[in-house]
């Protein structure tokens, strides 16, 4: 099976793998202890409520550790001079003005691997993501979020 090429930025890339790193650290270092002084201490371990909760939360970084290995396999680095100044592509930073509320901010479009809403990177495939995608300075986007129809400018675009 061929997996799909994910480009991300450098921060992106280097986030990620100080995200694998502390959850390999706590996968293989901090819970075996945990489960191991558990078991001792613990009796029936069906009964043992620290002992189900530390292997559910083995059971979480076993799958951490699976999603970001199989990004970063796939990952590509998105160079800095590939990054666009004149129109919005992924690896874009901008400053966008809802026309409804007149409230800027910054965001960056991103591959979906890097989203994260409260900092403003939105993801590329998304509904915002892919409207403006290819916009200039100037553009105007009308988005159905769900709280209602909104009209966004962007105000200016940086690498």
């Amino acid at each position: 099976m061929n997996k799909e090429t994910v480009f991300l930025t450098q921060q992106g890339h280097d986030l990620m793998s100080q995200e694998l790193e502390k959850a390999q650290k706590i996968l293989y270092e901090e819970i075996p202890e945990k489960l191991k002084a558990s078991k001792m201490n613990g009796g029936d371990l069906r009964e043992n409520k620290e002992y189900m909760y530390l292997q559910s939360q083995q059971q979480y970084y076993e799958r951490e550790v699976r999603r970001l290995t199989s990004v970063l396999e796939v990952a590509e680095i998105l160079p800095e001079d590939q990054i666009s100044k004149d129109e919005i592509g992924i690896g874009s930073s901008f400053i966008l003005q809802d026309l409804t509320l007149k409230e800027s901010g910054t965001f960056a479009l991103v591959s979906a691997a890097e989203v994260d809403l409260e900092k403003g990177k939105i993801s590329i495939a998304s509904p915002v993501g892919k409207l403006l995608l290819g916009k200039r300075e100037g553009d105007e986007v009308a988005a159905d979020l769900p709280w209602g129809q909104s009209k966004f400018r962007v105000i200016a675009i940086n690498k």
